[in-house]
């Protein structure tokens, strides 16, 4: 059974009268790359906002709304994703206020403190391998909805190349404007691999026949009116993939222009 997941997101969801709602829908590690601030006297990880003049203090998001882990007890970023994992759960949907209309952007940050962040230290840094979301308009709130899976069935390994399965989904906005969507793997290549660090098998997502990589631009009404897409996965190996099962796992997420 050969399948893709294409898991939908928008990362933020909001940003409404100084509130972001956000949501990690995917998160992916190797067994190797270290966590940032193992051995630190204290570290917390947490989602917050970049501000224009200044790296943001994680205090609304970590002490006030509890959307942060202590990590420095762990050795690799692959222990620090399944902590948040098992503590919080993928996906994860939170809230907290910004500090002023100067913020810019929405990622996973990191934060040397003794206790829990202050609002006057502001030092945190941005998570290695985090993308920092570009915000939305101020009220400004869009939608990705998409069925969950996209299967193959069963397949024979001559089967594979160019053989691909189509899905629709719908977008929609609080407001009128124009967004771009993307789709990528949860390392943020174009390529979507089914069979880890033998990186041979694989699929490609095409959003209404265009690469999804680069991004496909739609201009909305607003008032939550929906337009319908397309996602389409494309299979594809260097060499024939081995009998087995077989699943990978994708991310669809907007930026607003």
């Amino acid at each position: 059974m050969q399948q893709v997941r294409a898991g939908a997101y928008v990362f933020p969801l909001s940003f409404d009268n100084l509130q972001v709602v956000h949501r990690l829908a995917g998160w992916e590690e190797n067994e190797t790359d270290l966590n940032p601030c193992y051995k630190w006297p204290s570290c917390y990880v947490g989602l917050d906002v970049m501000y224009r003049s200044h790296a943001p203090s994680m205090y609304s998001s970590c002490a006030l709304n509890n959307n942060c882990l202590r990590i420095e007890k762990l050795r690799t970023r692959r222990e620090v994703m399944e902590a948040w994992r098992h503590a919080k759960g993928i996906p994860y949907t939170g809230v907290f206020n910004v500090e002023s209309r100067q913020a810019t952007c929405v990622g996973m940050f990191y934060i040397d403190q003794p206790q829990h962040p202050t609002p006057e230290t502001r030092s945190a840094v941005k998570f290695p391998g985090s993308v920092c979301g570009e915000l939305p308009p101020e009220n400004q709130s869009c939608h990705v909805i998409l069925p969950l899976e996209i299967n193959f069935g069963v397949l024979s390994s001559v089967q594979i190349n160019d053989t691909a399965q189509e899905i629709t989904g719908q977008l929609y906005c609080s407001l009128a404007g124009t967004v771009s969507v993307f789709a990528e793997s949860l390392l943020g290549e174009r390529q979507i691999y089914f069979d880890g660090a033998r990186r041979n098998f694989y699929s490609t997502l095409a959003i209404d026949n265009q690469d999804a990589w680069d991004g496909v631009t739609f201009t909305l009404q607003g008032n939550n009116v929906r337009q319908s897409f397309t996602l389409k996965a494309t299979l594809g190996a260097k060499s024939l993939p081995q009998a087995g099962n077989y699943t990978a796992s994708g991310i669809i997420y907007i930026s607003y222009l």
